[in-house]
């Protein structure tokens, strides 16, 4: 088998079970045949077929170049190599050539048979078509030969850039060419009635011999083949139509990647904005491009010469802008574009035509992600220099005017948006997430003379990164609002207090979901919910309500590399996607079905979260937490008490930690908190519970534990940071590990952190009461990372460790590490 990089492969017309495979050097020639075996002298077939794959052998020369393109003839059995010096390299059966060829021969008998220069520059594409040899060359030539290479016709009707794919109708074409006397369409000529191809089925064209293009040959033969399609490089995608040699552009082809997109809420277009500054509104339902705008021309300067220069040239600057954001308002009355430059554009929903002539310039950095207000009437967004900006539309003059901005985060800005309810002062709650774990309130109706005011400020996570959020649907009394974080896990958290009311195991693959849309079911008349979602390279449905239930979530590849941007509309149920370093749109449409089915497959109660738990449901890990369980209600009704025991299905919220411990789960305080908030509360219950069944109890262990296991590499570059390096080892002075646990995160008295310590080291209560609470003695003097992880914490074997282990174990580890530093937010 060919070791290099496979450019090519077909199947043979003529003998299907033959196909070639095309490298840079050489050409493959392979079949797939049954197998015959021998016995007694009697040859019987089996159901065992085999698969032999051999290389044309040839002398290499470096005047022919590399490959770039095969075609099979079906008249002649040979095959016809294109490369990148313009030759056309010759494979047959025999060296002699032979027409009309009814069967191949033994895939051994290949050999290379001839070069010919046909072309001076490189050929992209070779054809076969009825009879006909057709190439198409890197300076956009398109070329007729027949089955011994020589020219008949090329066409000069038309000029495109590059030539870089074609394919011709799939029927043969059905014509009369005929030769009237008057040489025009008389009324001889509409009298003239053709019959119905046979071979076709389509009644034949009629042709007049004059107008039709000739070939190259002595006889000067009308020359006529089938209708094309023609790919070309940057001049789109055209249908040709070869009698008249005209090339209709029907897909316009965009060198510049898209950036950003945004669809409007009640008619059928969808605006998408290049890096070229080019913008361009779509019918995606008839998918036809409705209007452009390239805004590098509407923003060129121009120039003139001065009156006392002799030069009469005009200078004209194209200013290099980028669209970088596009957003709908709501009511689809407005449509706002960002810039690369920091401009803000306003421009109109259904025509693209630029309402603001004037720019907004009140950022010098590009705008990343806006958002509307539920009314409409004010629009926020945050650029890549941190700084949120705000813009209040007055219904008086119908124009947008700048209100204020701020840089209340000193991280990337990962999201903002308007909550759906008012403040005080009558405005909507506008609200960000930064990669600063911080979520910042503004207060809108205070602020003044370009100045943001900021009504709070919440650290909302510990070590986790949220990476998008939207509103989320609450009671009157509940104000939650939902954000993503760069674990496998989704947030409910409550904007007035911040408190996190509920932590659930979200989709997990490979990234972290990055956006976050919630929609509703168009065509279910409960209106079921749904949450659309999309990763890094994966677009998918989780199914509501948030459980953390894996069987409730589906996803697909949305792009190779990244996506970038999304866009539901909800009456249709069409998502928009687009992706990096691409300058196509993907059109989606949801199957609910899908996922229904799959939570249907999953089944009820604890089922679906079986798969979570090692081994399953008969592994040792469930039955721990069974065991547990029990235990607790053995502990919380008296060790030693007489009385009969009761099994209940419950457990005191108030063990809750413990049990977390035990299972090998350490929270932290901030983590216990929360914990017990969403045990007591369940996001919207109004009185407290008191206590947690042993369903309620395992899915709250499988949403709050890591959804991947701690490695060693992180407390290994915990350690370097506190550490001192002395001779090429990290170590700690006792003390200095001491006041570390004292003064940093959440700190421990000296007092506790003694105790904690004495107990990891495995001293007993006896030693304990013999100890001083300030003597640190049983420590050693100096701390390395091998003390620490074997005897302090209690990894066992640590000095048998691979280097690899310290790398991660496994790609999603490696994937879902939490150091800040390392974030880049898309």
């Amino acid at each position: 088998m060919p070791r290099g990089a496979i450019l090519d492969m077909a199947f043979n017309p003529i003998q299907t079970e033959q196909f070639v495979l095309m490298t840079k050097h050489d050409i493959w020639i392979g079949v797939s045949r049954k197998v015959f075996i021998s016995e007694r002298g009697v040859i019987k077939d089996t159901n065992t077929y085999e698969l032999v794959v051999l290389t044309v052998q040839r002398k290499q020369n470096a005047e022919f170049g590399k490959l770039t393109c095969f075609t099979f003839v079906r008249e002649t059995g040979q095959i016809l190599a294109g490369t990148n010096r313009g030759y056309a390299l010759v494979y047959g059966y025999t060296s002699e050539f032979n027409s009309n060829v009814q069967d191949t021969k033994n895939i051994e008998d290949m050999k290379f048979v001839k070069g010919l220069k046909i072309q001076q520059c490189r050929i992209e594409i070779i054809k076969n078509i009825d009879g006909v040899i057709v190439t198409g060359n890197s300076e956009g030539g398109i070329h007729f030969y027949d089955p011994q290479l020589k020219l008949l016709y090329w066409v000069h009707g038309f000029t495109v850039d590059k030539v870089t794919g074609l394919s011709f109708n799939v029927s043969p074409r059905s014509y009369q060419i005929l030769d009237p006397k008057c040489n025009k369409q008389c009324l001889c000529w509409e009298k003239v009635v053709l019959k119905v191809d046979p071979v076709t089925g389509a009644r034949r064209q009629k042709l007049m011999k004059s107008k039709l293009p000739s070939d190259a040959t002595v006889p000067n033969k009308p020359f006529v083949v089938r209708d094309f399609i023609v790919c070309t490089k940057n001049q789109g995608v055209g249908f040709v139509d070869f009698v008249a040699e005209n090339n209709n552009t029907f897909l316009d082809n965009k060198i510049s990647p898209a950036l950003a997109m945004t669809v409007h809420p009640e008619k059928p277009y969808v605006c998408v904005g290049y890096a070229d500054g080019n913008l361009e509104l779509y019918n995606f339902v008839r998918h036809t491009l409705f209007a452009r705008l390239p805004l590098r021309d509407f923003y060129k300067v121009v120039t003139q010469p001065a009156d006392d220069s002799i030069s009469c040239l005009v200078d004209v600057f194209y200013p290099q802008l980028s669209v970088t954001c596009l957003k709908y308002s709501p009511n689809g009355l407005h449509l706002a574009c960002g810039l690369n430059t920091g401009q803000l554009i306003f421009l109109d929903p259904t025509t693209i035509e630029i309402r603001t002539n004037t720019p907004f310039q009140d950022t010098r950095f590009s705008i990343k992600e806006m958002s509307f207000s539920p009314d409409s009437l004010s629009l926020a967004f945050f650029d890549a220099g941190r700084t949120v900006c705000l813009y209040k539309y007055d219904c008086v003059s119908l124009t947008w005017h700048f209100v204020a901005k701020h840089r209340a985060h000193y991280k990337e800005v990962t999201a903002v948006f308007f909550l759906p309810e008012k403040n005080e002062s009558g405005d909507y709650k506008l609200v960000s997430m930064g990669a600063d774990r911080t979520m910042v309130e503004y207060d809108i109706g205070a602020s003044s003379e370009e100045y943001l005011e900021i009504l709070s400020l919440d650290r909302i996570e510990q070590t986790a990164i949220p990476l998008a959020g939207i509103p989320w649907p609450s009671s009157r009394d509940v104000d939650p609002e939902t954000c993503r974080t760069d674990m496998p896990m989704i947030l409910i958290a409550n904007d007035e207090t911040t408190m996190t009311l509920s932590t659930v195991l979200g989709p997990r693959f490979e990234q972290p979901v990055r956006r976050l849309q919630l929609v509703t079911r168009s065509d279910d008349d409960d209106g079921a919910q749904y949450l659309l979602f999309a990763t890094k390279t994966v677009v998918g449905l989780q199914k509501m309500p948030l459980d953390g239930n894996p069987w409730k979530h589906i996803g697909l590849l949305g792009h190779p590399i990244e996506v970038i941007q999304m866009c539901y509309r909800e009456d249709c149920g069409s998502l928009f996607t687009i992706g990096a370093k691409d300058s196509c749109m993907t059109q989606w449409a949801a199957n609910y079905r899908a996922i229904d089915t799959t939570t249907k497959q999953g089944g009820t109660d604890l089922d679906p979260y079986y798969c979570l738990i090692e081994n399953g449901r008969p592994g040792w890990l469930f039955h721990e937490i069974r065991d547990l369980f029990y235990y607790i209600q053995i502990l919380c009704q008296g060790t030693f008490s007489p009385s009969i025991r009761t099994v209940k299905d419950f457990i005191p919220i108030e063990t809750l930690p413990d049990m977390m411990r035990a299972l090998g789960f350490f929270p932290s305080e901030y983590e216990v908190e929360n914990l017990i908030v969403e045990a007591k509360y369940k996001v919207y219950q109004r009185q407290p519970s008191t206590e947690i069944d042993f369903e309620e109890f395992v899915k709250l262990y499988l949403n709050h534990r890591p959804a991947f296991l701690e490695s060693a590499r992180r407390i290994k570059n915990a350690f370097k940071h506190f550490a001192n390096p002395i001779d090429g080892a990290y170590v700690m002075p006792r003390d200095q590990f001491i006041n570390m646990l004292s003064d940093y995160g959440e700190r421990f008295p000296r007092e506790l952190s003694w105790y904690l310590l004495s107990i990891l080291c495995c001293h007993s209560f006896e030693d304990r009461s013999a100890m001083y609470e300030s003597d640190f003695h049983f420590l050693p003097e100096t701390i390395n990372l091998s003390e620490l992880l074997s005897n302090i914490i209690g990894v066992a074997d640590y000095d048998n460790l691979s280097e690899s282990y310290f790398k991660g174990s496994g790609s999603s580890m490696r994937s879902t590490s939490t150091d800040s530093d390392n974030y880049s937010p898309q």
